[in-house]
């Protein structure tokens, strides 16, 4: 599933301009998915209906009003005012569908039940049989902050690395599996890479710096799930993976300015920037200097 055909989906359900969505590549068959779903205007009727599915969306309202009114399993259940903090899940299964009477703005996490699966198998635990609420618009201060995280990340949606996606995907994994799903968290600590593990992630990461490498083919590398590679990347070398590539290809960056004769636009390109602008600013950002300035600077 991609963003593009996520986004589809939720336009024609909702009946909304298309929503800017992030996908995260866990795994091959069945993603999570982020969409910010928005609507200035109150509509007559309902969302659509739809096929059910062994899968679950959270809603965390970014504004409020949220929606009015919900069918589910075919009875009609009232949803209580939101306030920001507050989160609504949904079982997909009983093909939930709302009102769409008044204005939206919320973030939408999907949560396929099979990644839930995938993620349960890899880490040796017990599969999560069903997610659940204490109460229906609980407040949730985690879920909230992941929320305007993303919300953030959308309005650059296209300079968002998969491993920056993989990363949200394994912290709400972490979050959602022992407050929703009643997982017990394991209380034993893991340790860091071997050597040889550290040196095949940095040379891998080096590798592709001009790419897009997710964390789960970085992780391949090492014959380590995602999730254990993830902190253990992380214990190793005192970087997250997303946080050691962006480094990486700045450090990259500036080599190719002092030592080649490239244009900036080449050296976003070869450095895995999504292009000039995207490179520039977050040069800026990092350095404090535009990337032309440094550079001129740099050779004086």
């Amino acid at each position: 599933m991609s963003s593009h055909s996520v986004d589809e989906i939720l336009a024609k359900r909702f009946r909304i301009d298309r929503p800017p969505t992030l996908v995260a590549r866990k795994y091959p068959r069945t993603h999570f998915a982020f969409s910010r779903m928005r609507c200035g205007d109150a509509m007559r009727g309902r969302s659509m209906a739809v096929p059910p599915e062994a899968a679950y969306s959270f809603h965390v309202p970014m504004t409020a009003p949220f929606f009015s009114d919900l069918w589910t399993g075919g009875r009609r259940k009232a949803i209580p005012n939101a306030r920001l903090g507050d989160v609504f899940l949904f079982d997909l299964s009983e093909n939930p569908r709302v009102a769409l009477d008044t204005p939206f703005d919320s973030m939408r996490f999907y949560v396929p039940q099979a990644v839930l699966d995938e993620i349960a198998n890899e880490e040796g635990t017990p599969r999560i049989q069903r997610l659940e609420a204490r109460e229906f618009g609980g407040h949730d201060p985690i879920m909230y902050g992941f929320a305007q995280t993303l919300a953030g990340a959308m309005a650059y949606a296209d300079h968002c690395s998969a491993m920056f996606c993989d990363h949200i995907a394994l912290a709400l994994f972490a979050h959602i599996a022992p407050v929703y799903g009643g997982m017990t968290v394991n209380e034993y600590t893991r340790g860091a890479l071997a050597p040889w593990q550290l040196r095949r992630a940095y040379e891998f990461i080096e590798e592709n710096l001009g790419a897009n490498p997710s964390i789960s083919e970085v992780a391949k590398q090492c014959a380590l799930s995602s999730s254990y590679f993830s902190g253990a990347f992380k214990r190793a070398s005192g970087f997250s993976p997303h946080r050691w590539l962006t480094k990486r290809r700045l450090e990259r960056a500036k080599n190719l300015m002092l030592e080649s004769n490239l244009t900036l636009a080449q050296i976003a390109q070869t450095c895995g920037f999504v292009d000039q602008s995207h490179f520039s600013r977050f040069f800026l950002k990092s350095e404090g200097y535009s990337p032309g300035r440094w550079r001129r600077l740099s050779r004086c």
